[in-house]
């Protein structure tokens, strides 16, 4: 067998596996995370969230945060979403 023959065949079953096992995990590929914390003491109290969701194609992200102390309370929140 040619040298350029074996080099082709041996180049083939190196890459073969990895588009075997690798291609459908790409195609498949959706991902979660979530993220709580939560805390209070003298100062006051605190309560934050993070969810980020990939799925399909899609995206979204969402964070709020609250808050309340001696001098007072506030919230805020984020929405993000793509299509």
């Amino acid at each position: 067998m040619p040298k350029k023959t074996l080099r082709r065949f041996a180049l083939i079953a190196a890459i073969a596996p990895a588009l075997a096992f690798g291609a459908p995990a790409v195609s498949m590929a959706d991902a979660y995370y979530g993220s709580e914390s939560s805390s209070a003491g003298p100062k006051g109290a605190h309560h934050c969230e993070v969810q980020s969701k990939a799925k399909d194609g899609k995206s979204w992200y969402s964070k709020s945060c609250t808050h309340a102390g001696k001098h007072g309370a506030g919230s805020s929140s984020t929405i993000s979403g793509a299509h």
